[in-house]
């Protein structure tokens, strides 16, 4: 059985879109464990929680902005192979 470019591509397509959309909930799931523990955990506080998840958050959207949110089709030699035979 083989796999026609343009169902390579789908699953490229498909596959970014999931590992994007992962990235985004880790980044969620960490802001708002970080805000959890300082506010229940800590002598922070509320505020201290929110100012520290806001740290953690900036954080993760700097690193979406600056090369987390690629993925590697674009290495990818079958997917490659695929775009070049029209897909």
């Amino acid at each position: 059985m083989t796999t026609s470019g343009a169902e390579v591509l789908r699953h490229a397509k498909t596959y970014h879109g999931f590992t994007l959309g992962l990235k985004w909930f880790c980044i969620h799931a960490g802001t708002l464990i970080v805000l959890l523990v300082a506010w229940f955990a800590t002598p922070a506080g509320l505020v201290g929680g929110i100012v520290l998840a806001a740290i953690v958050y900036a954080g993760g959207i700097w690193a979406m902005n600056h090369g987390l949110a690629t993925s590697t089709e674009s290495e990818d030699a079958e997917v490659n192979a695929a775009i070049r035979d029209g897909g």
